[in-house]
């Protein structure tokens, strides 16, 4: 499939795969990996929102909307759970476990109001570890907005139409080629 357009700095190839242009990770949700969170691009420092959409039936290969977040909102995160536990970058996945109940739903809202900042995804990528490399990827069309999981985890039930959204199937072709790795 050929993709255009931009991941802020890094443009999209004509084929995939490409290196994960996010170096810094905050993982906010966390199931056999990373389901949402904030990322930052190792070369032009912008930030994202990034959210499951979709994964396969065995939960390896993971779709994630992609959303411009300021940075603002960002360094707001970070002083909030900074306050429960030192950053550990480059993959930072707090462990909340010390916080009471009411303690989370306060920490929880106030997360939450900042991650409302972020604007509208742009792009939908594929990966199997979001922070090594990109398998598939593209702009979100206003099919794909309308697609997005709205008030339900994600999971598996809409993993046909992202896997042809994203042409996943000519990435499997590829997998099998031993001379281009995916892995």
């Amino acid at each position: 499939m050929n993709t255009t357009g931009w991941i802020c700095c890094q443009p999209l190839p004509a084929n995939f795969p490409m290196d994960s242009p996010f170096g810094k990770f905050l993982s906010l949700g966390y199931y056999d990996g990373t389901t949402s969170g904030v990322s930052e691009c190792s070369n032009c420092s912008s930030l994202f929102r990034y959210k499951l959409v979709a994964w396969d039936s065995g939960q390896d290969m993971r779709i994630y909307s992609i959303a411009s977040l300021p940075p603002s909102s960002f360094e707001s995160i970070v002083k909030l759970l900074t306050a429960v536990e030192e950053p550990r970058w480059p993959f930072w996945r707090p462990k909340l476990s010390p916080l009471t109940g009411s303690e989370m739903s306060s920490l929880g809202a106030a997360i939450d109001a900042e991650l409302s900042n972020a604007k509208l995804p742009t792009h939908v990528v594929a990966a199997e570890h979001l922070d090594k490399r990109i398998l598939a990827g593209r702009e979100l069309s206003a099919t794909g907005l309308g697609m997005l999981p709205k008030d339900h985890y994600p999971g598996f039930a809409d993993w046909d139409f992202w896997r042809t959204y994203l042409a996943l199937d000519q990435l499997e072709g590829r997998r099998g080629d031993s001379s281009e790795s995916v892995d």
